[in-house]
């Protein structure tokens, strides 16, 4: 790593090299901002200086131009720039400044002040650099979360009985909503979609822990007040004794194509919405947020099933879109339900989120009985 010195002055040029050599500095010295922005420019650049001097009367473009295009050049936004000045007039101090340098000294030189500037400025560039280092660090364990957490999202089913699919959204890296379904049987299926409070890495951990235990859990235990109930176990267990709480709404569906019935717990989520030829219907709350309470003593309901049924389960952040107040939301999701149909999750994907900013996770599964 060097220092690179920017003055159309060979005299000024020597003076710098020889008093940064006696200080075991390294440097690269060109005379002219065209000649500094053309070596700036070379791709490997970026990792082979520290520090700029700059000298801010020269022939050309001036220093003060010079800083200015260096600020817009990919990969020096906080690049060390000290301006070198015959000239104390506060105004072009002042625009030195504003071209974001660094910092700004005079000549003559005096040899303690610079060698001190250069130093502080030196550290602030080995605290950047550390700086984007951690961030690359974290920016890998985030996308690498993010891989791990969208290979956990469930592939689509499609069979002669029943067809289910989902629509995934994460207003994040990583979410805090999660669906899962699973073939407990040659007939029966169990659908659950559940939201985490809260956003960001915590939420999406906790999500991620759910999701793992969800298949043996499915596979073991059939009624929906049982799943519900051991899923509260873990988390009230996962958080006893600390004085963190974290809690998730859910919904789960245990389907019996056979006996063409659907048992259900609603743990404090929104309603699920229920189309079919006879009309529209929702499955409203029958029971707390999962880890809410130690004995949250689900219930579950029951409703048949009709041909062509459809379940559109969803999180929060869906209703959002459309209005903060949540009854307003339901309402405007049910008249787009109505309007668009089968095809409602392509409509949200493609027409209506791109028109807002979604600051939630967003989850949608359907869910068609054929």
């Amino acid at each position: 790593m060097a220092i690179l010195i920017v003055d159309d002055e060979p005299v000024n040029t020597m003076v710098l090299e020889q008093l940064l050599h006696q200080h075991d500095y390294e440097t690269v010295s060109v005379s002219s901002g065209e000649d500094a922005l053309a070596l700036l420019m070379d791709p490997q650049a970026p990792s082979l200086y520290d520090l700029v001097l700059l000298d801010v009367e020269m022939p050309g473009i001036s220093g003060i131009e010079t800083c200015k295009r260096i600020r817009q050049m990919t990969g020096y936004e906080e690049l060390p720039v000290i301006m070198v000045s015959g000239r104390t007039e506060e105004k072009q101090i002042a625009e030195g400044l504003d071209a974001e340098a660094s910092d700004y000294t005079t000549k003559p030189i005096k040899i303690t002040e610079l060698l001190a500037r250069i130093r502080s400025a030196l550290r602030y560039k080995a605290a950047v650099d550390e700086r984007k280092k951690y961030e690359a660090r974290l920016q890998y364990d985030l996308d690498l979360a993010q891989k791990i957490q969208q290979s956990a999202l469930t592939p689509p089913i499609s069979s002669a009985e029943i067809d289910m699919r989902a629509l995934y959204l994460p207003s994040k890296k990583l979410a805090g909503d999660m669906y899962a379904w699973f073939q407990v049987a040659p007939d029966r299926y169990g659908v659950i979609i559940f939201d985490v409070m809260g956003h960001g890495v915590s939420s999406a951990l906790i999500t991620m822990g759910i999701r793992s235990i969800l298949p043996g859990l499915v596979a073991n235990v059939q009624y929906p007040v049982d799943v519900m109930t051991e899923l509260n176990r873990q988390m009230t267990f996962l958080f006893s004794g600390d004085d963190m709480q974290s809690y998730f709404t859910a919904v789960y569906c245990y389907i019996d194509t056979t006996n063409q019935r659907i048992e259900y717990v609603n743990a404090g989520h929104p309603p699920v919405i229920v189309t079919s030829p006879e009309g529209m219907t929702r499955l409203e709350t029958t029971g707390v947020p999962v880890g809410m309470f130690e004995e949250p003593n689900y219930e579950s309901k029951e409703i048949k099933i009709t041909p062509g049924m459809v379940l559109h389960m969803y999180t929060d952040g869906l209703m959002e879109c459309y209005s903060k107040d949540i009854d307003d939301g339901i309402r405007w999701l049910e008249k787009d339900i109505a309007t668009y149909g089968l095809d409602y999750a392509r409509h949200v994907a493609e027409r209506l989120v791109p028109k807002i900013e979604i600051d939630d996770d967003l989850c949608l599964v359907t869910v068609k009985l054929i």
